[in-house]
């Protein structure tokens, strides 16, 4: 719905850069529908908090580590340094994570995967569990840039060089992967997904699916599929990004209070 090309020396930004990107999509949605704001550490500004408050949203973001912790007995301390052991999940009562936020909720997670850096994340509701899970959806959108790169379009070779060119593109790729993947849900809806994969998983996204039976549709007289709309009841079939990584088991947490 919205994005914005930025040429820019490092991939984190200000609130300055961005905040132009939320006020669109904030125009896009409808009013009433109860939004969940989900970012990455690169976006702990006080202005976005404030932000989100007028908007009424919800939110779940990741804290670096130094990020000050302002607990109701006035201690102050590093969210890192309240990290708990692997597999068991810290949801404290409700501090405040810096006088800039205002009062939040944190969960605080150590996952039991090597290389993995805690899950330090703030939230504007209690916690519990299911924060985590919110909280992992963030990551469903690496599978968007595998189909935007290696995967799909290619974006790296097109060979622009400003960002005005490479915003044009991705106004055609936007309106592109939403006719593609409302083809692919069609496809697996109607039970025909092995025409064009031969897996016997969803190793394909929805948009590998769509794009092809696309190929094929006119050719071979296969069916047409809805175009640019998508159905709202739950996913058929989730796609997986990997074999290895839909073989590997999910964390199972289990909540320990820390004092």
């Amino acid at each position: 719905m919205a994005w914005r090309v930025l040429r820019h020396a490092s991939a984190t930004v200000g609130y300055a850069d961005y905040v132009g990107v939320l006020d669109q999509a904030a125009a896009c949605l409808p009013t009433g529908l109860e939004v969940i704001f989900l970012a990455d550490r690169g976006f702990v500004h006080q202005e976005l908090f404030q932000w989100l408050r007028r908007q009424q949203w919800h939110y779940r973001v990741r804290l670096t580590a130094d990020t000050l912790i302002h607990f109701p007995d006035r201690r102050v301390v590093p969210v890192g340094n309240c990290s708990p052991p692997k597999s068991r999940p810290f949801l404290p009562p409700g501090p405040s994570p810096g006088v800039a936020l205002g009062p939040c909720h944190l969960a605080l997670a150590q996952l039991d995967q090597p290389n993995q850096d805690p899950w330090l994340l703030v939230s504007d509701e209690y916690t519990d569990l299911t924060t985590f899970d919110e909280y992992g959806l963030r990551f469903d959108l690496e599978e968007n840039f595998l189909d935007d790169k290696s995967n799909g379009f290619q974006v790296e070779a097109s060979r622009l060089d400003t960002p005005a060119a490479l915003e044009r593109l991705f106004l055609v790729l936007a309106v592109a992967t939403l006719h593609f993947t409302s083809v692919g849900v069609g496809v697996v809806r109607l039970k025909l997904r092995r025409w064009v994969d031969a897996h016997w998983d969803q190793s394909m996204s929805y948009l590998k699916i769509g794009w092809s039976w696309l190929r094929q549709q006119f050719r071979r007289g296969w069916p047409r599929m809805p175009a640019l709309w998508l159905d709202p009841a739950p996913d058929p079939e989730p796609a997986m990004a990997s074999r290895r990584k839909a073989t590997r088991p999910k964390p199972k947490w289990v909540v320990a209070f820390k004092t």
